[in-house]
């Protein structure tokens, strides 16, 4: 079985290293091992994509039952196909939060079709917005989407959380503009 997630390295996956070695560093609360934390961060960071990769290779793969009935054998020589796939229009939203039940800081999407990234929604801060605001929020990224690709992107593929420091919106709340 395997051993459960860390939700304090997923936690820190969020932060910048620099970050993310102050406050686990010898000077926080002293659990960054760089021999270990950089992998780990980037296993957290990008596990979502991978399991997405993972699973389509799965429902793709054909069964052993399948190749045993063509008569192939394991010692046989294999050929490498490729195969095209379509290129078909995949949305990505970006979660601007320190924890799932954290309130959203802000919110922001792309588009991708096959390897391509073909447009994006800048990041927008979600501060005072309600829950169903937010929601309506992303029905209509989907039709921006929907509009430029010229077909329907009914949801989003792939979500990526991002902790609030990372915010690339100025002004912003968390920092505030220096007066001198």
């Amino acid at each position: 079985m395997a051993r459960p997630d860390q939700e304090k390295c997923r936690l820190c996956s969020k932060l910048d290293s620099q970050e993310a070695q102050q406050r686990h560093g010898p000077n926080g609360d002293g659990c960054w091992n760089p021999k270990y934390c950089h992998n780990r961060r980037s296993y957290y960071r990008h596990r979502g994509v991978r399991n997405h990769i993972r699973k389509q290779r799965r429902r793709e793969q054909p069964s052993e039952s399948t190749l045993s009935e063509s008569g192939a054998s394991s010692s046989a020589r294999v050929a490498t196909l490729e195969v095209l796939a379509p290129a078909v229009p995949a949305a990505v939203v970006h979660w601007y939060r320190v924890t799932k039940d954290a309130p959203l800081h802000a919110l922001g999407a792309e588009l991708w079709v096959g390897n391509d990234r073909v447009a994006q929604i800048e990041p927008v801060h979600c501060l005072g917005l309600t829950e169903l605001q937010v929601k309506t929020l992303l029905v209509r990224i989907l039709d921006v989407f929907s509009q430029h690709s010229g077909i329907k992107v009914e949801r989003f593929r792939s979500s990526v959380e991002l902790h609030p420091h990372n915010c690339p919106i100025r002004p912003c709340p968390l920092y505030p503009e220096v007066k001198l």
